[in-house]
């Protein structure tokens, strides 16, 4: 295949997926920001801003007016004398609160005429009383028309000021977020009264209508509260008990001459609190909010939406070139870091931003199409490693190349392997004889086959096959701890099933195998993948696998094998050689099959010989040569070969430092 061109078509490839991924999540982060499908992870983003900051103390005390205190004080039908609202307001007057807030409206006089003026009495005494007005919103032909309610007259006289009791831009949840100032013409009661106590708050309408947020300061029921029957009790409450305070009073349901609706209201902490807020506590949130300019700012669109764009942008790209525990690891500390960012500018600067989306919808966004293109891509690398190893290895070798980590591209790694020529003696007569290609065809690839199955049952790797020989390595392309022994046990196996007579031609496989460092890779063109291995290892396994020729074996390895089988073979020492073109000679040992017990007497005759014939003792060694083929039936490859020697040697002086090496003439 041309595997440089499909290699750069799945780097293209990787690239387009990496920017579509990128692209994608910025584009849904900035829908988010824009649209209002992420009013959702808006709402969170400010929420949970809320959900790790400290309480805050507030010199704000709430009086409720509950049910308890209904029946306390026998007000059962939600309009209570407004006799007892003056007493509260001496009461608390006397006490020293700085201030009075009546979340009640009085939009019209009551039954009792001297009971309002009792009332407006205590609040004109008093000073510090702030009193409410009703926002009704009328929608016609899908206009909205506001009309403000105020109080009565003679009340609004006796106030220290009045204002809206409403809140607007409230959330589909039923959340209070948005910092509402009131009517071009009239603030809430909340700026009202910290304008009267000192808050440095602009007059001009367009300036109290600039966008401010809720600033809680903590969940419902954080302020210091008391029960209005127990302001009112002669001993209810301790001297002192409301100086320098501000003192909210109002109930838990709407309560006034005006049905307002439902009276409790989401706030951040509901969220896992569960507890909603009372209007009037919510009402003392934003009075301290604008009495200390604490309110919350949203930081500008045009900065969200390049947030957004830069965090989806910036993992688009980045996670996909990570290993999925990294990116994992890298989306977790990414978004992390962006919500501890988004918690400490609202901490410190009261400044919050909607950085849920890229945290909570980006980040997982941005993982999932990492994770998908890494499968994709290791899904196609798995395919084009099966593919390109389906004809080295068996299929199930095949798949564990495809789970690792192996690289296709040009060039290959230094690795120690096992490395196995063989070749089938006799096929060029047999070829010669039986003339008809197809029936040579036949023979060879039955050869072929036989021998890959060998191979491949004991983990090999079919390299190449050349002629009627076969390349086979162990070690290489997957490491395996037991090259050396899988390697043998294949050799000995081939050698023992590949004995076959065809036509009256006997056909024996020759098996050479050395261990040692090769290059192993893909080492073929930009044309074409071929796997396979390089080295004077390589060479030498060849040269092995040859001198059975002239040995009369079938099973030849090296000791730098046999030092790795421990004893699971039956080995015959043949000595030290020297072939043709090197310098160092290696020692061969000759495969006599698995360990099945003591050796043959034959064995024990063969190694005297071969240490006579290595001290240069060629007399004693020539007569256990000899012993040797006798007790071998007349016939043995290598005593034959050592009688040759022996004879060339003979009446020769031994040359000093000389170990028994044979230096081969032949290939």
């Amino acid at each position: 295949m041309r595997f440089t061109s499909n290699s750069a078509r799945r780097n293209l490839l990787g690239v387009l997926l990496h920017g579509l991924g990128a692209a994608l999540v910025a584009a849904i982060g900035w829908c988010f920001i824009e649209y209002s499908i992420g009013q959702g992870f808006q709402r969170l983003s400010y929420d949970l801003t809320f959900a790790l900051k400290e309480r805050q103390a507030v010199p704000i005390c709430i009086v409720y007016m509950d049910e308890n205190a209904g029946r306390a004080l026998e007000q059962r039908f939600g309009i209570w004398d407004r006799r007892i609202h003056a007493n509260l307001i001496r009461r608390v007057t006397e006490d020293g609160a700085k201030g009075i807030f009546l979340d009640l409206v009085f939009a019209d006089a009551s039954a009792d005429p001297a009971a309002d003026d009792l009332l407006a009495e205590a609040m004109k005494e008093s000073g510090r009383v702030y009193i409410g007005a009703a926002l009704e919103v009328d929608v016609t032909q899908g206009a909205e028309v506001e009309r403000v309610v105020p109080p009565t007259a003679a009340l609004r006289r006796a106030a220290a000021g009045w204002g809206l009791l409403a809140f607007r831009l409230m959330d589909a949840d039923y959340g209070v977020r948005y910092l509402y100032a009131g009517t071009d013409r009239v603030p809430v009661l909340a700026w009202r009264m910290a304008e009267k106590l000192g808050a440095p708050l602009p007059s001009e309408a367009r300036e109290r209508a600039a966008p401010r947020w809720m600033n809680y300061y903590g969940p419902s029921g954080s302020f210091e509260q008391v029960g209005y029957e127990r302001v009112l009790a002669p001993d209810g409450l301790p001297p002192g008990f409301f100086r320098d305070k501000v003192v909210f009073v109002g109930g838990r349901s709407a309560i006034g001459t005006l049905g307002l609706g439902k009276d409790d209201f989401r706030q951040p902490h509901t969220r896992w609190t569960r507890r909603f807020a009372p209007g009037v506590e919510v009402h003392a949130h934003a009075f301290v909010n604008l009495w200390r300019g604490e309110w919350l700012e949203r930081w500008e669109l045009h900065k969200e939406d390049a947030l957004v764009i830069g965090y989806g942008l910036l993992l688009g790209l980045g996670l996909p070139l990570l290993r999925p525990f990294f990116a994992i690891s890298a989306a977790i500390l990414a978004a992390g870091c962006l919500a501890a960012w988004a918690m400490w500018m609202t901490w410190e600067h009261r400044v919050w931003t909607s950085w849920c989306v890229p945290v909570l919808l980006q980040t997982p966004l941005a993982l999932g199409w990492a994770i998908s293109v890494r499968y994709l891509s290791e899904e196609r690398r798995r395919k084009a490693l099966k593919k390109a190893f389906a004809h080295y290895l068996s299929p199930q070798m095949a798949e564990r190349i495809a789970d690792s980590k192996v690289d296709l591209r040009l060039g290959g790694q230094l690795v120690e392997t096992t490395i196995m020529f063989t070749d089938l003696a006799g096929f060029t007569t047999l070829s010669e004889h039986l003339e008809d290609p197809a029936r040579v065809g036949d023979v060879l690839t039955g050869y072929f086959t036989d021998t890959t199955g060998h191979v491949l049952d004991n983990n090999g790797t079919i390299i190449k096959y050349i002629g009627d020989a076969v390349l086979a390595v162990w070690g290489a392309p997957l490491a395996d701890a037991n090259h050396a022994k899988s390697a043998v046990r294949a050799g000995w196996e081939i050698f023992k099933t590949e004995i076959q007579e065809i036509e009256g031609h006997r056909m024996i496989t020759r098996i050479g195998i050395h261990t040692g460092t090769v290059l192993a890779g893909n080492l073929g063109s930009p044309f074409r993948f071929d796997y396979t291995v390089i080295g004077d290892a390589v060479n030498l396994a060849s040269r092995i696998e040859a001198l059975n020729k002239q040995f009369g074996t079938c099973v030849l390895i090296s000791s730098a094998t046999a030092s790795k089988l421990g004893d699971e073979f039956r080995l015959r020492g043949l000595g030290k050689f020297i072939a043709k073109g090197k310098r160092k000679p290696v020692e061969l040992l000759e495969v006599l099959g698995p360990d099945g017990g003591p050796s043959e007497p034959w064995a024990k005759a063969f190694a005297e010989a071969l240490a006579a014939f290595q001290r240069g003792d060629f007399s004693k060694a020539e007569k256990l040569f000899i012993e040797t083929k006798s007790l071998r039936g007349g016939e043995d490859g290598p005593s034959d070969f050592y009688l040759k020697c022996v004879a060339e040697c003979a009446g020769r002086p031994v040359p000093p430092g000389w170990e028994g090496e044979v230096e081969l003439s032949d290939k």
